[in-house]
């Protein structure tokens, strides 16, 4: 076996073990801060806090909620995040009274709300 060959040979196994033995350790690391990180949940400072209540879906009419028994509009492409900060379906919340701060489009509808969970709505209250 030429020298030169041997030489390639041991020098790649040198550098390679200790970049698997790297790697692997990373990837421990990152499985374990990612199981106990928990999910951030950015709600925007200038989002007004309300009263969502969802009107029951029917053919032919537009979809339409009521914030603090004002009646708006939906928009399109509409998102209502729960507490958890997973998106809900319209229909399953029908009619139910949810505390919620929420974002308008530039025509006044409804775009965006977040339930607010029973710590979230205490720190409001604590604010004001």
């Amino acid at each position: 076996m030429p020298a030169g060959r041997s030489l390639r040979r041991s020098a790649s196994s040198r550098f390679l073990k200790p970049l698997l033995a790297l790697s692997f350790g990373t990837a421990l690391w990152l499985g374990a801060t990612g199981a106990m990180a928990q999910p951030i949940r950015v709600i925007p400072v200038d989002a007004p806090q309300a009263r969502l209540v969802v009107a029951t879906p029917s053919a032919g009419a537009p979809q339409t909620v009521t914030l603090d028994g004002k009646t708006i509009g939906v928009a399109p492409g509409l998102r209502v995040f729960s507490s958890d900060n997973e998106l809900m379906n319209m229909a399953a919340i029908a009619g139910q009274k949810l505390p919620v701060r929420y974002k308008l489009d530039l025509y006044g509808q409804l775009l965006t709300a977040w339930v607010l969970s029973e710590q979230e709505q205490k720190a409001l209250k604590a604010k004001s």
